[in-house]
């Protein structure tokens, strides 16, 4: 029989800070999300598009590419920048999800991800972008993502009908 230290477990407790918390920011544009995300204290926002130029005393790095924000995820595992920074935002999710795209295109020598064959080209993006989260959550930051929804305004029957779109 192997002791597995079950007797030695403790009940988890909630702390109150951001560290280890997921959260996801969705709305029309032009509403404040990046504004609310960059309250949260020891935030770094990582900028996939730079909606935050008329925000003061963040702190905010500008992400053209997956290959640099790879880089900024190597050096988020220094321990003193974990001392720095609780959580992470990510500005915008869906702007992080194709540049993940274009860095697996480029290291497969296609321009659409479909062109890899037998579906492969999506499971690797998928693998790439979630192992990416995956690994500022196991370093203990917290997640904020931010997200765009769309109202899509159509008629049917003569009633103006809006549907939300994620």
């Amino acid at each position: 029989m192997s002791d597995l230290g079950l007797l030695d477990l403790e009940p988890t407790t909630i702390s109150r800070d951001l560290k280890n918390k997921f959260i996801l920011i969705y709305s029309l544009p032009k509403v404040g999300k990046t504004s609310f995300a960059a309250q949260f204290p020891k935030n770094l926002l990582l900028a996939f598009e730079k909606g935050y130029n008329a925000i003061a005393g963040i702190y905010a790095k500008d992400i053209p590419n997956w290959k640099e924000f790879k880089k900024v995820l190597k050096e988020l595992r220094d321990p003193r920048v974990q001392e720095k920074f609780d959580s992470i935002t990510f500005d915008t999710i869906g702007i992080a999800w194709d540049l993940c795209e274009k860095y697996i295109c480029a290291q497969n020598q296609v321009t659409e991800i479909g062109e890899i064959p037998y579906g492969k080209g999506y499971k690797l993006c998928t693998e790439e972008f979630q192992n990416s989260l995956r690994e500022l959550t196991i370093l203990g930051y917290g997640l904020i993502t931010v997200s765009y929804t769309h109202l899509r305004a159509h008629e049917t029957r003569g009633n103006l009908v809006c549907r939300l779109l994620l």
